[in-house]
């Protein structure tokens, strides 16, 4: 359906915005539920509801584990559908979220599409959501700078607030509020964290007047979410995901009002360059910082590290920007053997980078495609994703794909483009890290078993075997070029590679 002009827009039935979300979104086999922004959604209409209740749509799903995922599949529905049809009206909030009202007044009240977000007992046998995680460092940050609470360790490592130990205290009280029943037994995991994070903030910057610090709606994420398709890069391209410019969880401020001017006159320019300049700028003068957070290892301390700021001597003065170690071939380790091994679970490879591999680049299952993910040895979270359209540009191969449907669908299909992936795999697996390969005809009968017991995971194979090839082709020799190539990956993916466009921000590990 073609975008259609404020003055032919109509106004929507029920009916037509629920046959809209599972024809804009992609249903489910079964034509249950509709998968849109990586969310699988079940709609539910209400149309019978007592006197003063609206009719609505409610679209029930899984907490993604981040509220930005929340607020990007409400920004591309609620978007969507104004191009079609005429919804002149404000978002109201129904259970915690905002909802859209549309079409005609029922029972005076508009029809409304909600958003019903729940915790599956299958979703909290996981790690705790980040959004959990990243509120709940701002609970203890709002309590220490504006409540004046203070924090401390006993021997046993117990931590400690205001003398009392902290399962006693107001700020564990609004933690148990915070994670819920589904996960209030995992709040002890985090109070190391929390702990560690709130001492070094304090130490580094608690000398400074900041703002209550805000989650959610109102804070930095999603104002920088809400204006991501203004900002471009150098060339040109649009930027993408908040995500793939910025690794900042939480962001310390000083003067909302006077800060957001100033990135609103940086966005009239609509360049990453002029955006993260102006954020150092806000660094240097301590009114605006984003803030990295990651799980801090039990008995260990946290500490605070710039990244992207090595245009700042004022910055680089602190003595705490992050300098990016360079490494060479012989620093660079590779396991992809789990291309020809390994049940239907098994698809994961590795590149390993640094003195007794301390980062690594994890090439993993992500939905149907792969993924490019980088972690630090002895780290409890990963480092982060690279970009797979920057792992496109980097890679200048010929071979790799970034989408599943581009590669054999069938056993029969593998086979008719034999030749082609006969080559690829006989390069990898003539190298050293091949040792123990299947020959070529036994892989096909492997691949062929995989294939009927999980087909996706058949395709990733097929995925990961042509990225190996691309990359070993290209950047496989002793030179800077190709050492420069796999270094890439990891700092692209760590967003702190100068000259990556990525943001300037304070990282707290």
């Amino acid at each position: 359906m073609p975008y259609l002009p404020e003055s032919k827009r109509i106004k929507p039935t029920i009916d037509a915005v629920e046959d809209f979300l599972y024809e804009f979104g992609t249903a489910s086999d079964d034509g249950e539920k509709v998968t849109i922004e990586g969310i699988e959604i079940e709609i539910n209409k209400f149309t019978r509801t007592g006197r003063g209740n609206p009719m609505r749509l409610e679209m029930t799903f899984d907490h993604p584990g981040a509220s930005r995922y929340i607020n990007k599949l409400k920004q591309t529905v609620w978007k969507e559908l104004k191009q079609y049809y005429d919804m002149p009206f404000n978002d109201i909030m129904v259970k915690g979220y905002k909802a859209l009202p549309f079409g005609y007044k029922t029972d005076g009240t508009y029809t409304i599409l909600s958003f019903n977000v729940i915790r599956s007992k299958e979703a909290v046998k996981g790690a705790v959501p980040a959004d959990i995680q990243e509120e709940g460092t701002t609970v203890v940050l709002n309590a220490a700078l504006h409540d004046n609470v203070t924090f401390s360790v006993n021997p046993q490592k117990q931590i400690l607030a205001d003398g009392k130990p902290i399962k006693q205290h107001k700020v564990y009280k609004a933690l148990e509020k915070l994670f819920g029943n589904p996960y209030k037994h995992r709040i002890d995991d985090w109070l190391w964290t929390y702990y560690q994070q709130n001492k070094v903030f304090l130490t580094e910057y608690g000398k400074f007047q900041w703002d209550p610090f805000e989650f959610g709606d109102k804070d930095f994420v999603t104002f920088f979410e809400d204006h991501m398709d203004m900002m471009k890069r150098e060339s040109g391209i649009k930027v993408g995901d908040y995500t793939t410019w910025n690794p900042s969880d939480i962001w310390a401020v000083k003067g909302m009002t006077s800060v957001k001017k100033e990135l609103n006159a940086a966005l009239k320019i609509g360049t990453l360059i002029e955006m993260n300049s102006k954020l150092i700028h806000l660094m240097e003068s301590n009114e605006l910082m984003g803030i990295s957070l990651k799980m801090i290892k039990k008995g260990t301390d946290a500490h605070v590290k710039l990244h992207n700021v090595e245009t700042s001597s004022a910055l680089k003065a602190l003595g705490k920007v992050h300098l990016i170690e360079e490494y060479d071939m012989d620093d660079i380790h590779f396991r992809y053997n789990n291309i020809w091994e390994g049940d239907s679970t098994s698809v994961l490879t590795v590149a390993k980078i640094g003195p007794s591999d301390k980062y690594e680049i994890n090439i993993s299952k992500s939905g149907n495609n792969i993924s490019f993910n980088t972690k630090i040895k002895g780290a409890p979270a990963q480092a982060g994703q690279t970009p797979i359209d920057m792992v496109v540009t980097m890679l200048k191969g010929k071979e790799f794909k970034k989408n599943h449907n581009d590669y054999p669908q069938t056993p029969e299909a593998l086979i008719e483009q034999g030749e082609k992936y006969k080559k690829m795999y006989e390069f990898i697996t003539k190298r050293k890290e091949g040792k123990g390969a299947l020959p070529w005809n036994q892989f096909e009968l492997y691949w062929d078993g995989v294939y009927k017991k999980d087909k996706a995971t058949a395709i990733r194979k097929l995925m990961q075997l042509s990225f190996w090839y691309d990359a070993l082709t290209n950047y496989s020799s002793k030179t800077v070029k190709s050492a420069e190539f796999w270094t890439d990956l990891l700092y692209t993916g760590m967003k702190i590679k100068p000259g990556r466009e990525f943001a300037p921000h304070a990282k707290i590990s």
